[in-house]
């Protein structure tokens, strides 16, 4: 899945390279707060009109009643690295968020909270619910969001679902649920497993994307001709050694797709090469099924 914020407006991003000759008015100074001595992350250097046509609290900032008369302004309680992002979604560069941890995500979400830019936390919940989850992520993915669920309940609710997602796909059963519960316990994680846990229980149930069904039909017949939907997996039947030949004979080990049906007997499907093959019967004389659901 494709991790990268697209620039809307390229030719934006030729204010930010020196050589094409409009130099920057304004310069941040990114403060790392230290408990004896403040140290400067780094630089982030801007144009004031640019920056207030994306935020209203730099354009008070920069052009209100009470406007900030320094061209160096020191920034606290954030990242280089999320000031940086937050300046290069202004200037309309491609950001690329693989590699960028969901802590480092959430400084650009607070980023984007406190410079009032709608746009950049829409554009902030579409890509953290994107975060690859493992079973080894799962609870420090979800207990971070937990964590956020109050200063940004949108984004957090839903990188939440997107973790509950993935746990019901990996803890189907109820005894494995509660298992998952009893692992949770005693690890500083239980909100987070409770709140998984809750929304497990609210989402639709898991359906397999072949057949469809929520117990998978798996080398089951397709027994009407309404089963053959375009696009459905399937393998031919070993049971109609008298249509395909003995144990399935050549066609046996082959996956085709459903094409389209010819009528209520016959069925167009494509091979494996992408070829679309003569038609088959879906029954043979004797009335056996001659295809299978082929969905793993």
């Amino acid at each position: 899945m494709e991790r990268i914020t697209k620039g809307k407006c390229p030719q934006l991003s030729l204010l930010q390279d020196p050589s094409y000759g409009v130099p920057s008015d304004v310069t941040f100074q990114i403060i790392k707060d230290g408990e004896e001595d403040e140290e400067m992350l780094g630089e982030v250097t801007g144009h004031k009109v640019v920056l207030a046509a994306y935020s209203t609290v730099f354009r008070d900032q920069f052009f209100g009643p009470l406007r900030e008369t320094k061209d160096i302004i020191p920034v606290e309680q954030t990242t280089l690295e999320a000031f940086k992002k937050l300046v290069d979604y202004i200037y309309s560069k491609d950001i690329d968020w693989d590699g960028v941890t969901v802590k480092e995500m959430y400084e650009v979400v607070d980023l984007a909270e406190k410079y009032r830019m709608p746009r950049l936390m829409e554009e902030m919940k579409t890509q953290i619910v994107k975060v690859p989850i493992t079973v080894d992520s799962l609870m420090e993915v979800a207990h971070i969001a937990t964590g956020f669920s109050a200063l940004f309940p949108d984004v957090s609710s839903a990188l939440l679902l997107t973790c509950a997602k993935f746990l019901q796909k990996t803890v189907k059963t109820q005894d494995q649920q509660l298992q998952f519960a009893v692992s949770q316990s005693g690890g500083g994680q239980e909100a987070a497993a409770l709140k998984l846990l809750v929304l497990v229980r609210d989402l639709p149930p898991l359906v397999c994307a072949n057949c469809g069904k929520e117990t998978c039909l798996d080398g089951q017949p397709l027994v009407g001709s309404a089963e053959f939907v375009g696009g459905r997996k399937m393998r031919v039947s070993r049971n109609c050694s008298d249509y395909w030949g003995v144990d399935g004979g050549h066609f046996a080990g082959k996956v085709y797709t459903v094409d389209s049906l010819k009528n209520n007997k016959e069925v167009w499907v494509i091979e494996e090469c992408g070829k679309r093959t003569n038609y088959y019967f879906v029954w043979t004389a004797t009335n056996i099924p001659t295809f299978c659901y082929n969905c793993c």
